[in-house]
């Protein structure tokens, strides 16, 4: 019984060690941070690693979609602001220090009416990796 025991707390230990390991490689690589406004959600990356490419970001799954600016006209008059029509995610490489913010959300012309993103999960997917946030 004794020596089940004993290695049983050794491979724990290993398993605990193994875990941090996975976690702190997470945090070397960028830094997401969400900001939630009136207009949506910002999504902002860090690099925190020499070189890292950014393939896409998805919001709540892709339910809150890409908004790029741009203008519309609504009544008769040209508004201008942040728009999902046409915005697609071009991946990007990111360099350590570098940070870009992207925005993501429902705008209030955008069918379906009334649809308004709350935040849940942000998803950053890398060349190194998928890293998510959560509310």
């Amino acid at each position: 019984m004794n020596v089940f025991y004993t290695a049983t707390a050794a491979a724990m230990t290993v398993l605990a060690a193994l875990s941090s390991t996975a976690g702190a490689a997470e945090n070397d690589i960028i830094r997401v941070d969400i900001q939630k406004n009136i207009q949506g959600i910002n999504v902002t990356v860090t690099a925190k690693t020499d070189t890292v490419l950014i393939k896409n970001i998805d919001v709540n799954r892709g339910k809150c979609p890409l908004l790029t600016k741009g203008t519309i006209t609504y009544q008769g008059k040209r508004l201008e602001g942040w728009i999902a029509k046409g915005a697609t995610f071009t991946p990007t490489t990111m360099h350590f220090a570098d940070g870009l913010t992207w925005h993501f959300g429902h705008t209030y012309l955008q069918p379906p009416a009334g649809v308004v993103c709350s935040f849940l999960e942000a998803r950053v997917f890398t060349d190194q990796g998928t890293f998510t946030v959560t509310e």
